[in-house]
């Protein structure tokens, strides 16, 4: 059983709010074994990858605001807040990988969040 790495909890602590209990339970639960935190990266960057709920509701809203510019500015604003939150989400996830991955691990964790990014 390998150790927790550091900031292993605060990535999962900055991920809480936007992934399933479950994922967080097993991100603790098993954060000394190296492949679940592989697997717990790559799952909750899928997540992320997508909007979320919050900025679909304001897509929406926004849609149905026809005629009412300044309603449809506003639900826009929140769309663009939640879509900002997120990426920057995004972005702490995947600039805290290598740090919490072993070495060896890091390739898998990139060509499974960036494909293209595979050299043949």
């Amino acid at each position: 059983m390998s150790t927790i790495p550091d900031g292993w909890e605060e990535l999962v602590s900055a991920l809480e709010p936007h992934v399933s209990p479950d994922w967080v339970r097993h991100a603790r639960e098993h954060a000394g074994q190296a492949w679940v935190r592989l697997i717990a990266l790559v799952d909750a960057h899928y997540q992320l990858s997508t909007p979320r709920i919050a900025e679909k509701i304001a897509l929406t809203m926004a849609d149905l605001a026809v005629g009412r510019e300044s309603e449809q500015a506003g639900w826009n604003e929140l769309r663009e807040r939640a879509r900002d939150q997120r990426l920057d989400v995004v972005a702490l996830l995947v600039d805290t990988a290598p740090r919490v991955l072993p070495e060896e691990l890091v390739p898998l964790f990139v060509r499974s969040v960036d494909p293209a990014s595979v050299t043949m």
